[in-house]
């Protein structure tokens, strides 16, 4: 009787990266498939990247997999225009043209939105 190999534990990739762990040749490739996605240093270009939803999709896996991060299917890559954080799309903030990750996003609005932290007092007419 043949013996049954015993199941590979999964390892679980991280869901961010900072583009400085990565290798020289991974952070080349890396800005290589962010400029196809219309982003440089986490800022947007000019000419907006790719059209095509699954070929954004497609170079985002792609972009995750040279990052070593978890990306779920049909979600595009972010990289902070502050730290470099490589992580889900689906997280980042867009201001003025800038992406951020929440823990940026949270510095720029207390230093520029005056409502940001503060209830909402509004009182709606019936």
């Amino acid at each position: 009787m043949a013996a049954i190999a015993p199941e590979r534990p999964t390892t679980k990739l991280p869901t961010e990266r900072k583009l400085s762990e990565l290798t020289q040749e991974q952070q080349d490739l890396h800005c290589a498939l962010m400029e196809l996605l219309g982003y440089e240093d986490g800022a947007a270009t000019e000419g907006g990247g790719l059209a095509d939803k699954d070929e954004r999709f497609e170079v985002a896996q792609e972009a995750a997999a040279n990052a070593g991060i978890d990306l779920p299917p049909l979600t595009e890559i972010a990289e902070c225009n502050t730290c470099n954080l490589i992580f889900n799309a689906d997280e980042a903030h867009e201001v003025g043209g800038l992406t951020l990750c929440d823990e940026h996003h949270h510095e720029w609005a207390l230093a520029n939105d005056e409502g940001y932290g503060h209830p909402d007092t509004t009182l709606f007419d019936d």
